[in-house]
């Protein structure tokens, strides 16, 4: 913390005029000062101005118009002063003038409130006299003097004062008002107020009391030309020269304002670097967000705050190089700001503090989620994906705070840093430091698919040389497949070409491996030979892929048309052998009336077969 303050010291010189002063000082405290070596006049008051309460005021009695006056005495001495009062400014006395005069006194200020009893009156007359005498005797220089002239005729006019006899004088200085300086500060600190005076050899320093009525105290064992003070309030300082004649007066008028206190350990002023899509340590900042913190309670209407990047600039309030509030830091991820609180309640003086703090650019965790995951639905137990997946941030839900939204629907019941989707959509995370409040997102997808319903059929008539099947497949979600052949290889077209007869085992699989279904496909043909030797192989002859046909006829016949077996679809099939006897080596023939397949059909197929022996 950098604290920097001036004092202001203004000088206020009053004029001063030894003669036609106003007469005006109604009060005690008021009184002008009197030079009595030569005559005077002055304007009377006039009307029914009454005295103030406090003074014994002697032989007055009831009395009007007063006017107050102190004169100091320069030269030690008897004094008569000859009191006169007339309608017309110079002209001759005719109207009655009354007076008191009190003494002798250390200061014409202090009396005022205490001493102006019946002992301290040296003269006083009430007489209905024009013209009116004072006398003092054995006065001693230095001393103080009030004197109360009053006008009981109420009728304007003017008043001389004329010193007639008496070798003693009063000091004519005293005749100026007291030079007024305003001295201005930072609270916290001193202003040395400095009342030097050629041929000042004591000084005699006063403060206001602060009970409101302008009433000074002596400032004890004070008697320097300067004076340290630290408070707000006026003081009054009486010069005298080596023969304690009064030969200056000052007043000092004191104002200390408020300096700012930054605190010492400033909060940082962190953000997370995600307010402007780039994660590069630069972020924009709203250095206003600071203000309050830095004030520390102080009024913003009394206290301006402004951002610097360097110490000289703060100190100096250098103008051009002022941040703006909103501020991009210029240094990536930390930067030193210097903040500067000025009391704005005055241009005398410059009441500051500078506090330092950083501005401090945090990185956002990285989440990163899969961009697609795959939901199997109708699960058949063939799958080769875990489902439901697991969509994971990584992040530990005892330092961040989760928010997870399905198609922007928050999910109330999922506040971990995982997730097992329920169903397929548009997933997105929000990740919440518990300290640092940085956010961190990310977003996926949930696609859907399914084992397939596999349909396969012989794309072929039947009995022909070149059979082929088709198989289709149907799902949810994606519904992307893939089909093999008597677990042949996979391949993305359904279409089998050049099949044999018989049985096959059409598979059709999910390609996102939510599983696989088959279908027994069968081709209708038949052998072109068979070798019933007992051996296990070929040793029967049946027409393939009528099974499911029961009432399909198969006939076979030799070559002479005679009729040697007559099948059922569903048997072993011909063994060669006509009523138990084997039947040579030879093609025979052989008749079937059947359903076709691929349009249901009812067909008859003719051909021949060998037997091999």
């Amino acid at each position: 913390m950098i604290k920097l303050f001036k004092i202001v010291l203004i000088f206020i010189i009053s004029s001063y005029t030894s003669f036609g002063q106003s007469g005006s000082a109604l009060t005690c405290i008021n009184a002008e000062p009197l030079c009595g070596s030569s005559a005077f006049t002055y304007r009377n008051v006039s009307g029914t101005f009454r005295l103030e309460q406090g003074p014994n005021y002697g032989c007055l009695g009831v009395s009007l118009n007063p006017s107050w006056f102190y004169l100091q005495i320069a030269k030690d001495g008897d004094i008569q002063l000859k009191i006169e009062q007339s309608t017309t400014q110079g002209g001759s006395p005719n109207l009655d003038v009354d007076f008191i005069i009190y003494g002798p006194f250390s200061d014409p200020r202090t009396p005022c409130t205490a001493s102006l009893d019946a002992s301290k009156i040296i003269d006083c007359s009430w007489a209905t006299d024009f013209v009116e005498y004072i006398d003092i005797a054995n006065t001693q220089a230095g001393e103080y003097y009030l004197l109360m002239i009053t006008n009981f005729g109420r009728q304007p006019g003017y008043i001389k004062v004329t010193q007639t006899l008496g070798n003693a004088t009063t000091n004519c200085v005293l005749v100026k008002d007291p030079i007024k300086i305003e001295a201005h500060g930072c609270e916290g600190d001193a202003i040395n107020l400095d009342a030097t005076t050629p041929l000042g050899v004591t000084y005699k320093w006063y403060e206001d009391d602060g009970s409101g009525t302008h009433t000074f105290t002596e400032i004890k064992n004070v008697t320097t030309n300067t004076y340290n003070t630290t408070d707000s309030n006026t003081f009054k300082v009486d010069v005298f020269d080596i023969n304690h004649v009064l030969i200056e007066k000052y007043e000092f008028t004191t104002n200390f304002y408020t300096s700012p206190n930054i605190p010492l350990n400033i909060e940082d002023y962190t953000l997370c670097d995600d307010t402007d899509g780039d994660v590069d340590g630069i972020t924009s900042f709203d250095l206003s967000y600071m203000d309050n913190m830095l004030l520390n309670g102080l009024d913003p209407n009394h206290f301006s705050v402004s951002y610097y990047s360097t110490l000289a600039d703060a100190e100096t309030e250098n103008v051009i190089n002022k941040l703006p509030l909103a501020y991009t830091n210029s240094k990536a991820y930390e930067e030193v700001i210097y903040a500067r609180i000025e009391n704005t309640t005055t241009n005398l003086v410059s009441c500051f503090d500078i506090g330092v703090f950083k501005l401090k650019v945090l990185l956002p965790a990285e989440i990163k989620l899969e961009n697609q995951y795959m939901l199997c639905a109708n699960t058949n137990g063939t799958e080769t994906i875990i489902t439901p997946p697991l969509i994971d941030t990584g992040l530990p839900a005892s330092e961040y705070n989760f928010v997870w939204r399905l198609n922007n629907v928050v999910l109330n019941d999922d506040t971990d840093g995982f997730i097992f989707p329920e169903e397929d959509g548009n997933y997105a995370v929000e990740a919440t430091h518990k300290i640092t409040g940085c956010i961190s997102y990310d977003n996926t997808s949930v696609e859907l698919s399914s084992p397939p319903e596999i349909l396969a059929k012989v794309k072929s008539f039947a009995f022909i040389e070149e059979n082929s099947i088709e198989a289709e497949a149907i799902g949810l979600g994606i519904a992307d497949f893939q089909f093999s052949i008597d677990d042949g290889i996979w391949q993305d077209s359904g279409l089998f070409s050049k099949v044999t007869f018989g049985d096959h085992l059409i598979k059709a699989r999910d390609k996102n491996g939510c599983g696989y279904s088959e279908v027994l496909v069968t081709v209708i043909d038949y052998p072109q030979y068979f070798t019933p030797n007992g051996d296990g192989i070929h040793d029967y002859w049946n027409i393939i892929g009528v099974a499911n046909q029961p009432y399909a006829e198969i006939r076979i016949f030799n070559r002479y048309g005679k009729l040697i077996k007559q099948l059922n679809p569903n048997s072993k099939g011909w063994d060669g052998t006509f009523n138990g006897t084997p039947l040579p080596s030879e093609d025979y023939w052989f008749t079937i009336t059947y359903i076709e397949p691929r349009d249901n059909s009812t067909r008859t197929f003719k051909a021949h077969f060998t037997l091999k022996r």
